[in-house]
């Protein structure tokens, strides 16, 4: 998620800065409200504004309005959060009418600050998913097939079907925000590999599908609180293929990569891994990114054969492997890009952190 911050204050915005890149965030900076303007003008990739009310040239009130003003996709979609002073009790209500997100009150309290964030990283995803829900009610009473959908989809700023992947969710108890934070750490690390920009939006969106396909699958063994049976666990396989086949009638670059990563996630760099055993570079990249976070979000999860890992754990068995993994299961530069971001993606982690669910069984871990 990329974030505009605009404050006058170089030390309160230096600060800003690198908290937020600490919590994984990839953050643009302005010196005022015009400086913001243009930068927001500039990048269709930022979906979070971070602005003082107060500053030279152009408040954060006049640049908010300004940027609604702008001739933009209609569903490209953003947030404004305005940082304030207790006393700006008309600026406050004049932010509320241009539709502000949230207010965060000087001295700044940094819980609040990433409470606002994450609420509003949700509200995005939320407005992304209804665009998308609008579009395809447009295609089916247009009677038009496949689906077409709206432009800023093509470059990457475009909706995602949220509400099927929350649905998803409940499929795998105790991971109610698992798809929110595959996406996050799909993002950061196709950042760190250096892919295109429009690219890594794509895969961040995409990427909130990949387990779209346990929708059709068989609810009582998804929702199992024990042990799966070995045929249990073969079940559960198809719901790669099941994935596929639901996006397959989609003629949009987004949804293509849905089904990719929906059909691939779980095969391995070595061959060993399904529904189709491919092995190295036959394996699409945006799959190889998605197997190596959902296998990093899937260890510091409860299960029912064991408790939630912690980041240390995890990180140490993508690393030299345990009975179920092994690190010939990933593509090495995923693996390397993921190790070089491991301290932004436990943070992704904390900031969607599941439910805590009690385990009756005992966690051993090596200090």
């Amino acid at each position: 998620m990329k974030i505009l911050l605009a404050e006058d204050d170089s030390q309160v915005r230096t600060e800003l800065r690198e908290l937020l890149i600490e919590q994984g965030y990839e953050v643009i900076t302005a010196i005022d409200g015009i400086d913001a303007f243009e930068k927001f003008r500039a990048d269709e990739m930022i979906e979070i504004l971070l602005l003082d009310i107060r500053m030279p040239r152009a408040t954060g009130l006049q640049t908010l309005d300004a940027i609604k003003k702008i001739e933009s996709p209609k569903d490209r979609v953003f947030e404004a959060l305005f940082i304030t002073g207790n006393s700006d009790s008309n600026a406050i209500i004049s932010a509320l009418k241009l539709g502000a997100f949230a207010f965060l009150f000087k001295p700044i309290v940094v819980e609040e600050l990433f409470k606002e964030l994450s609420d509003a990283t949700d509200s995005i995803n939320q407005k992304h998913y209804r665009n998308f829900q609008n579009s395809m009610l447009h295609a089916q009473q247009s009677d038009k097939a496949p689906l077409k959908v709206a432009s800023s989809i093509k470059d990457g700023m475009g909706a995602t079907s949220e509400i099927a992947a929350i649905g998803a969710e409940h499929y795998a108890p105790g991971i109610e925000q698992h798809v929110h934070r595959i996406s996050e750490m799909a993002l950061c690390v196709s950042v760190r590999l250096g892919l295109e920009a429009q690219q890594c939006q794509q895969i961040r969106l995409a990427s909130l599908l990949h387990d779209i396909g346990k929708l059709g699958g068989p609810t009582d063994i998804y929702t199992a609180e024990r042990t799966l049976t070995a045929e249990e666990f073969e079940k559960t396989k198809d719901h790669t293929r099941l994935g596929a086949a639901l996006l397959e009638h989609y003629d949009d670059p987004i949804i293509e990569v849905a089904q990719n990563i929906a059909l691939q996630h779980h095969e391995n760099w070595d061959g060993t891994g399904y529904p189709q055993g491919l092995k190295g570079d036959e394996i699409s990249i945006e799959a190889a990114i998605v197997h190596a976070v959902d296998t990093y979000d899937n260890l510091r999860s409860h299960r029912p054969y064991r408790a939630a890992l912690p980041h240390h754990r995890a990180m140490e068995i993508l690393v030299s492997g345990d009975e179920k993994s092994n690190p010939d299961h990933f593509h090495p530069g995923v693996l390397q890009a993921l190790l070089s971001q491991h301290r932004e993606i436990e943070a992704i982690y904390e900031r969607y952190r599941p439910i805590e669910i009690k385990s009756s069984c005992e966690l051993e871990t090596s200090e």
